[in-house]
C-alpha cells in the first residue's frame, strides 16, 4: 500500500496506529475506503462495574488425571492465563462412605493421608494451585450423594435432607480449616437444579432445593462459615428461577449466578446482553442486598454444534474464540461482573463409558486442550486450541478487581467493545470484537486517558501471533499514543483487537 497517497481523515497518529495494527486490516480499508465508521468513546470516569469478578475457568477433578509432564504443561498454561477464579465441582461420595450405625458420617479424612490422596488427590492438586496463586474458588457438589446407606444400596439423599447440608458443611470446614484452603470463598450446593437431568426420576422439585439452600446456610452459619457465600440459583435456562429465588429467598444467596450455553443467534443478535441486563434489574429490584453482591455466569459456552451426547468439536476452531469473546463482551456490557468458561481440559469429564484409555467418544470435548490426546492417538489435541487466545487475554487484561468503565455504543451489529482500568489507574485495556464478515472501522476516543504506551494484540484467523509456548504476543507496541485526539482502528471481518495502554499522566 502507498501510505503517502492514502489520506487519513483522523490525522497522522491514526495512520501510525493503523500501520501497527497490521497489513491485512489496512488492505481491507484500502479495498473499502467508504466503510461506515463507528464513533466510540470510552469514559474512564464513568463506572459500569466497580469491582470485576473476572474471567474464570471450570477446573474439576479428573476422570483421567494427567501424567507429570502434562500436569506441568497445564500449570504453565494457567500461569499465563491468570484466571480470576475456578469453579470446582465434586460430589459427596468422593469424601463420605456413608453413615455408621449411630448415623455418624464416615469421612475419608478420618482414614489417613494415603486414603485422602487416593480419593481426593486430584481435587487437592487443583486447590493447591489455587491457594498458591491466590485464585478464588467456587466449590460445589453436582447433586445429592448416592449409596450412603450401605453396599449395594440405590438410595440418594434429597436436596432438603439435612444430612447433605451437614456433609457439605463438614467438607468445607475440613478443607478451609484443616487443609488451609482459604481461597474457597463460594459454595454451589447443586448443579443446574432446574434441570430434570439432575433429579432422581427426572422430577424437578424447587421447594426441596430451596429448603436445602436454607438448611445449608443455617449449617454454615452455625459452624463458623459465615464468610462462605452460597451462590445460585445456578440454573441453566428456565430464567424465571432467578426471578423466583430473588423474590422468595434473596438473603440465602450470597452472590447471583446462572449458566448459559448460548445459541449462535443469541450471541449474534445481542440476546445475551438484553436478557442478562433484564435479569440483573429483576434481582436488584427483589433483593435489597444485591447491590453488594456479584453477578456472574458460572458456566458459559456455545450450544450449536454439540454432538455425541456432550461434545463440542467447535472448540477446535478459530470462530469459537470470536463467538466467546462476543459473548463475554455482552455479559460485561449487561453489568454482570464475570463469567466462567466451560471448561479447561477434555480429560476431566466423560460423556460415555470409562475405558482404561479413552476413545474418541469417551470424553466431553469442551476444553482448551486435551491432556489425554497423546494416549488417544491424537497428540495434536494436547496443543492449545484457538479460543484460549482471546480467553487468556481477557483474563489477563481484565483481572479480578479491575474497574469496568462505560463505553458508548458502537452502533453497528456484531461489533462489541469493553474497557477496564486496573485499580491503580495506570493501565487501561480495551477489547473490540468484530463478529461480522464485514470490515469495520472504529474511531476510538478516550478523552481523559492521557498518553502512554500501547500494546496491540490481534486475534484473526491468519493473524494471531504467539510465542513458542503458543501464548499470545503483541502484534505491535507503540510509544506515547494520545487517544484523547481520537484514533481510527480497522478490524477485518471476524476477529478481535486488544489494546493494553500504560497511561502516563
Amino acid at each position: 500500500m502507498n501510505f503517502s497517497a492514502w489520506r487519513n481523515p483522523f490525522g497522522c497518529l491514526g495512520c501510525v496506529l493503523l500501520l501497527a495494527l497490521a497489513s491485512s486490516t489496512l488492505a481491507a480499508q484500502e479495498s473499502n475506503p467508504n466503510a461506515t465508521v463507528s464513533e466510540v468513546t470510552i469514559d474512564v470516569h464513568s463506572t459500569l462495574v466497580k469491582s470485576f469478578f473476572g474471567f474464570g475457568i471450570q477446573w474439576d477433578p479428573y476422570a483421567y488425571p494427567p501424567g507429570p509432564e502434562a500436569w506441568r504443561l497445564t500449570l504453565h498454561r494457567l500461569d499465563y492465563a491468570q484466571p480470576a477464579f475456578f469453579r470446582v465441582m465434586t460430589d459427596g461420595n468422593s469424601y463420605c462412605d456413608g453413615f455408621d450405625a449411630a448415623g455418624k458420617p464416615r469421612y475419608v479424612w478420618d482414614q489417613g493421608e494415603k486414603a485422602i490422596r487416593q480419593r481426593l488427590g486430584s481435587l487437592l492438586d487443583i486447590l493447591d494451585y489455587a491457594q498458591k496463586k491466590d485464585i478464588n474458588v467456587v466449590l460445589g457438589e453436582w447433586s445429592p450423594p448416592r449409596h450412603l446407606q450401605g453396599a449395594g444400596s440405590d438410595d440418594r439423599l434429597q436436596p432438603d435432607d439435612p444430612r447433605w447440608a451437614k456433609l457439605a458443611t463438614d467438607f468445607v470446614t475440613w478443607l478451609r480449616k484443616d487443609r488451609g484452603y482459604s481461597v474457597i470463598h463460594y459454595f454451589n450446593l447443586m448443579n443446574e437444579p432446574n434441570g430434570s437431568w439432575m433429579w432422581p426420576g427426572g422430577k424437578v422439585d424447587y421447594d426441596a432445593w430451596a429448603a436445602g439452600i436454607r438448611g445449608l446456610r443455617q449449617q454454615f452459619d452455625g459452624h463458623g462459615l459465615r464468610e462462605i457465600s452460597i451462590v445460585g440459583p445456578d440454573n441453566a435456562g428456565s430464567w424465571d428461577w432467578i426471578d423466583r429465588v430473588s423474590h422468595e429467598m434473596p438473603a440465602m444467596i450470597g452472590d447471583w449466578e446462572m449458566h448459559w450455553y448460548a445459541r449462535d443467534q443469541e450471541v449474534l443478535d445481542g440476546s445475551i446482553e438484553k436478557l442478562l441486563r433484564l435479569k440483573r434489574e429483576v434481582v436488584l429490584a427483589n433483593d435489597p442486598g444485591a447491590g453488594g453482591k456479584s453477578f456472574f455466569l458460572a458456566e458459559s459456552g456455545l450450544l450449536d454444534g454439540k454432538c455425541n451426547g456432550d461434545q463440542q468439536p467447535r472448540v477446535r476452531t478459530f470462530p469459537y474464540g470470536v463467538m466467546m469473546a462476543d459473548y463475554a463482551a455482552q455479559v460485561v456490557q449487561a453489568g454482570w461482573m464475570g463469567l466462567c468458561a466451560w471448561d479447561l481440559d477434555d480429560a476431566m469429564h466423560t460423556a460415555s463409558g470409562h475405558p482404561k484409555v479413552p476413545v474418541d467418544t469417551t470424553l466431553k470435548l469442551w476444553g482448551f486442550w486435551n491432556t489425554q490426546g497423546p494416549a488417544m492417538g491424537h497428540p495434536e489435541d494436547e496443543q492449545i486450541r484457538p479460543w484460549f487466545y482471546p480467553w487468556s487475554l481477557m483474563s489477563r487484561l481484565f483481572p479480578k478487581g479491575c474497574r469496568i468503565v462505560e463505553t458508548s455504543s458502537t452502533g453497528l451489529a456484531n461489533l462489541r467493545i469493553m474497557a477496564g482500568q486496573t485499580d491503580d489507574g495506570r493501565e487501561l485495556n480495551v477489547m473490540i470484537v468484530n463478529n461480522s464478515d464485514q470490515t469495520r472501522t472504529v474511531h476510538l476516543t478516550i478523552p481523559e486517558a492521557g498518553s502512554g504506551t500501547v500494546r496491540v494484540y490481534h486475534y484473526f484467523e491468519k493473524e494471531r501471533p504467539t510465542d513458542e509456548d503458543g501464548f499470545p504476543v503483541p502484534q505491535s507496541k507503540l510509544p506515547a499514543v494520545d487517544f484523547s485526539v481520537g484514533t481510527p482502528l480497522v478490524l477485518a471481518g471476524r476477529g478481535c483487537v486488544f489494546l493494553s495502554m500504560e497511561l502516563v499522566r
